[in-house]
This record gives C-alpha cells, sequence and structure tokens, in this order.
C-alpha cells in the first residue's frame, strides 16, 4: 500500500496541475484500485474504462481532498467505487452470467481487503477496536465495508430494519473513531 503522506502530497501537487504528480499516483495506487473496479464490475474493459475515468476525477478533484478527513487511498478507493456502483445501476451493462463461469474466471486468489489490513499494524489496531463492538454492530460494519454491500442489503441479509442498520453502523462507526484516535 502506498505511503499516506507522500500520496497526500501528490495530491496537493494534482491540485497545483502537476502532470507528474498524477502519473505517479497513478504507478502507485492504480494497481490496488484496478483491482476494486475489476472485482466490482467482473469486467476487464469496463474496469479499465472506470479507472481512467476515476483518474481523470482525481486530477478535477485534487484541489477538493482534504486529509483531516481520510487518507489518500481511502479517497480514492471512495471515487472508484462509487463510479463502479454508477456503472453497475446502468441496466444496458447487464453481463448474462448465468453458470458463474464468468465469475469463475476472473476470481482473483491474491488476500482480499481484510486479510490486507489484518497484516498491518493500523489493522491490528483496527481489528482491536472491532472486537470491542457489540455483535451486531460489527457485522454491520463487517458487512458494508469488507463486503461492499449497501445498508439495505444488510438488513434484507440481517433481516432488521434499515433504520436499525444504519444506526447500527453510525454508532459502530463513531466508536471505532474515538477507539482509534
Amino acid at each position: 500500500m502506498p505511503d499516506a503522506q507522500h500520496l497526500q502530497a501528490l495530491l496537493l501537487q494534482c491540485a497545483e496541475k502537476r502532470e507528474s504528480a498524477l502519473a505517479e499516483i497513478y504507478r502507485l495506487a492504480s494497481p490496488h484500485l484496478f483491482a476494486l473496479a475489476r472485482r466490482m464490475l467482473r469486467d476487464q474493459a469496463a474496469a479499465e474504462d472506470v479507472l481512467q475515468e476515476c483518474f481523470v476525477s482525481i486530477w478535477r478533484q485534487a484541489g477538493q481532498y482534504q486529509a483531516e478527513q481520510s487518507q489518500p487511498m481511502t479517497w480514492m478507493t471512495r471515487i472508484v467505487r462509487n463510479r463502479c456502483i454508477d456503472r453497475l445501476r446502468r441496466p444496458d451493462l447487464l453481463v448474462p452470467d448465468p453458470d458463474d463461469t464468468l465469475t469463475l474466471a476472473m476470481a482473483d486468489n491474491s488476500p482480499g481487503p481484510l486479510a490486507r489490513l489484518e497484516d498491518s499494524q493500523e489493522g491490528r489496531r483496527l481489528a482491536d477496536c472491532m472486537g470491542q463492538l457489540e455483535g451486531p454492530q460489527r457485522v454491520a460494519i463487517a458487512m458494508a465495508f469488507f463486503d461492499d454491500l449497501a445498508h439495505p442489503d444488510i438488513a434484507a441479509r440481517l433481516e432488521t430494519p434499515l433504520g436499525t442498520i444504519k444506526s447500527w453502523i453510525r454508532r459502530g462507526l463513531q466508536r471505532l473513531k474515538r477507539c482509534l484516535e
């Protein structure tokens, strides 16, 4: 994972329209961001298109990045994730895969985000803080962030009202923030 401080400095340079900074961000972050797009979209060409669109957005929005609100990779990952969700919501892009052939062909044996997180020092701190949450909060947060599920999907899977899920996640994130500070 690229160094957060280095990425912050590069984003500042992008805000000043230094193209070399964008090239360096691309070199450092594109493998992670492309893997996310490919996992979400299950299509190499669509993932490449989304990644290109996202780097244009990163270039244009670099001046809006605020280090006190999120880490650079989190900010860029959110851009990619949101663009992928937008792409998946377009009805003309449904890819038939009745027997999971496409899904199995795209299977990635590399460690997922949870495994990579657990291997890092920050990940161990987060795991300790997650362990302090009540079971339902921990499960809802894990489903939202590690399984990339939306609140309504979590509510359906846990057979719990949507408002309850939103409250669990909001309060759980507040507790995590306090624990990590």
